[in-house]
């Protein structure tokens, strides 16, 4: 049995995700210790939307460990769903680029073989 090694934009699809499980905490630690006030967000919208990304990078994991390239793909529409309540951009920028590396040739070899 063969495995096939994890091309670079798969690593960079898997880091940009797993950065941001951590980003909305930081967010909500920032905001809370120095009074930060966004109107209209309550600051533990960022502890939501940080457990909604940890359960997104968990199936992520399991999608890419099970080659499925529409699941993976649909992870990151979830991901621009979860952001969308916070207003979190780089959240949603995060997914706009792992959606476009999903295209990269190498990302799809990968998945096919």
């Amino acid at each position: 049995m063969t495995t096939l090694k994890k091309p670079i934009p798969l690593r960079i699809i898997f880091i940009l995700n797993a950065m941001m499980m951590i980003l909305p905490f930081i967010f909500y630690y920032v905001f809370i210790t120095n009074n930060i006030s966004i109107e209209g967000l309550d600051p533990m919208w960022m502890v939501y939307t940080g457990a909604a990304y940890i359960v997104s990078f968990i199936v992520l994991v399991v999608l890419i460990l099970n080659k499925s390239l529409m699941g993976v793909r649909a992870m990151f529409v979830a991901n621009v769903l979860i952001a969308l309540p916070v207003g979190a951009y780089i959240g949603i920028g995060v997914a706009v680029i792992s959606m476009l590396l999903s295209f990269n040739n190498l990302v799809k070899g990968y998945f096919a073989g």
